[in-house]
Parts: C-alpha cells; structure tokens; sequence
C-alpha cells in the first residue's frame, strides 16, 4: 500500500471548495491510500471554514493552523505533518481531473523520479478578451512525459516525502511574500541529484481571477518568473565570464523580443504579447545578475 499526503496551503480562497471536492472524486488505485492536508495560513481560520462545510464523503482532510500570512512557512507546515511515502502539492486556486494522482505516480515509476510535475491549465473567464485567451500567458509548458527538469513548483506536483527529509529542504520564508519559493525549492533538490521530470498528462486547472488579466501583473509575473529561474542556476554561473554572458544573452534575447513585440502588435496582438512577455522574462534574468530583490506577488500580511 502507497500512501499519499496532498497537501494544500490556503489563505481560505472560495476556490478551495472547489480543490478538495475534486479531490474526493479522485480515481485511485486498490494500493494507494490518499489523505488531505490543508495549512490554514488565514488570520481568522477561513481555509478550515471552507474544508468544513463540504460534504467530501470518507476523503480525510486534517486542517493546520499556521496564520502566517507567508506561503513558505505554510508550505513547511505541510512538510513536516505529511505521513505518507509521497506528498502531492497542489494550489487552493486548483482543482484536478480524476486520474491525476494516478498519472503522477506512474510517471514516477516509469521514470524512476523523485519528485513529478503537470501541467495547469488556466480557467479564463468568459469576458476574458480573445487576444489574450490566444495568447494565454498564465499557461507554462513545463514539457513533455519524462521530459527532465532541473526545477519545479509548488502546484500540481508529486515527490517522495522523504526526499525533503532527507535534503533537509525548506521553503524560503523571505520569498514566502515574493514568491519563487518554489522554484528555490526544487531547484536544491535537483542541484541534489533529485530526479525531476514534467508529466503532459496528469491535468490541473486553475480559476484565473480578472486581476490577474491586466498585462502589468502578468509581465511582473515574468519578470519574477525569470529572476528566479536565473537565481536558480547562479551556481552554473559562478564568476565574473560566466555572469557576464548570461546577461549578455538575455541583453539580446530583451532586444530581439522587444522588437517582435512592436512589429507584430498591428498584425496579432496575442503573438505581440508573448513577446513582451518574453522581454519581460529575460529582464528578470538581467535583475538577478544585478542582484535586485524579486517583485512582489503576494501582498504583505496586515
């Protein structure tokens, strides 16, 4: 018998409900045996409220109080109380189709990997603009099945509970407001010889909130994507030479993007987009060799 601890940081969005339901109507082997653990990280027990009022048949769900207002020390509560032998991350914003778990284990098996990740696909709403829905910004494409990663991140993601343990690997609290705590995370792990490898078929889907479709959060979004992907690699960049190309290859990359931006704009907004995106992305890997500090995602707890 496997079993598998899914685990939930919350600040008791609505959308939680819609995340442990799906989890109730998973589909599971006769060997696996799956509970829920949800880190309450609101002031006031919002997460636990919602947990509570749901009708999710014999599905265990064991709420934790951390009202830390920061995701990583969340993230670590949920470390530290999983029991099984794998611990499934998946984001309150989230909710998975039936055989997810299922195809996240077996690509761990038929990879031999520590640690899996699926793709989330974005649930636009209705008056979402066509540009942008053709565009879709909010989608990573982590890769195709077995594909190897030399990071990861915090939602639809499957890894053996004892690698944490055994790395003595935590969540960053000082990016736990930034964000990119999760890309640090994984990041150590495969620095560690964790195997770590995308799945195309283990689906998640998130709910995409109007704020998040105004283009100045979704090129912040980037920035900060690609300050902590370049924070990610500083160790393959040590010394002045190496720093120094890599910025100059984002320098170019900045330059070539910026320009499809602007002459695509007339022609295919959505294509125009995804290059200043790109721009974007490559500024954020400019950002870390200066050393700025990360944009915020989060805001600050009162």
């Amino acid at each position: 018998m496997e079993a598998v601890s899914i685990a939930i940081a919350s600040i008791g969005r609505p959308s939680l409900a819609d995340t442990v339901r799906s989890l109730a109507g998973l589909s599971l082997e006769p060997d696996v045996a799956v509970s829920v653990l949800v880190a309450d990280d609101s002031r006031d027990g919002a997460a636990t409220r919602v947990v509570e009022g749901l009708d999710l048949g014999n599905l265990a769900v064991t709420c934790l109080p951390v009202a830390a207002g920061n995701i990583s020390v969340a993230r670590n509560a949920l470390l530290d109380a999983a029991t099984g032998d794998w611990i499934a991350l998946v984001d309150d914003d989230e909710w998975v189709e039936p055989d997810w778990l299922s195809r996240l284990m077996a690509a761990a098996r038929d990879f031999d990997a520590d640690v899996v990740v699926g793709p989330v696909y974005p649930d636009y709403p209705a008056d979402t603009p066509d540009w942008f829905v053709r565009a879709n910004p909010l989608y990573n494409d982590w890769g195709h099945r077995g594909k190897r990663l030399i990071t990861g991140r915090g939602g639809n993601t499957l890894m053996k509970t004892g690698l944490a343990r055994r790395l003595a690997l935590r969540f960053d609290p000082t990016l736990g407001v930034s964000g990119g705590e999760d890309t640090a995370f994984f990041a150590a792990a495969a620095a560690h010889g964790a195997v770590i490898v995308a799945t195309d078929d283990a689906r998640a889907h998130e709910h995409v909130p109007p704020e998040r479709l105004a283009p100045s959060y979704v090129l912040r979004r980037a920035v900060r994507s690609g300050q902590s992907y370049a924070n990610a690699r500083r160790a393959e960049h040590s010394g002045l030479l190496r720093q120094l190309l890599f910025a100059l290859d984002a320098m170019v990359k900045v330059g070539v993007a910026s320009a499809l931006a602007l002459l695509l704009r007339p022609l295919d907004r959505a294509a125009s987009f995804r290059m200043r995106q790109k721009t974007a992305l490559n500024l954020g890997k400019i950002r870390s060799v200066l050393g700025l500090p990360l944009a915020q995602l989060y805001k600050q707890p009162d």
